[in-house]
């Protein structure tokens, strides 16, 4: 929705992947911050970044669901937790600019996180 927004190592490693994922999670998370106010400059987007990202649509299993439930690490926030199982579980870097997923570093499976 904003590509000007995304680094150049982002930008690199989408172009070089075989698949992109968007979380259906994500998708919540947009939409909540518009809905409050908290992201106006997204809201004439909402309706693009649903169906132009459908096809990319990571699944949400159970196994998501018990990793992000189990998983070692002290962030609280349940929504970024389902992100990052989600991102163990499909074996896949997660790219985000928040650095608080940095602190997987180490956990089994974990790919790493994309953004400098």
């Amino acid at each position: 929705m904003a590509p000007d927004r995304l680094t150049n190592t982002v930008k690199a490693a989408v172009l070089d992947a075989d698949v992109v994922y968007v979380s259906p999670i994500s998708v919540y998370e947009v939409t909540r911050k518009v809905r409050l106010g908290k992201w106006p400059d997204m809201a004439p987007h909402v309706d693009a970044l649903v169906t132009e990202t459908e096809t990319l649509a990571a699944p949400f299993t159970r196994a998501i669901a018990a990793r992000a439930g189990m998983l070692a690490w002290g962030h609280r926030d349940p929504f970024d937790r389902l992100i990052a199982a989600s991102s163990i579980e499909l074996g896949c870097a997660l790219i985000s600019r928040d650095a608080e997923f940095d602190a997987l570093e180490g956990t089994p499976g974990w790919q790493g996180r994309i953004w400098l």
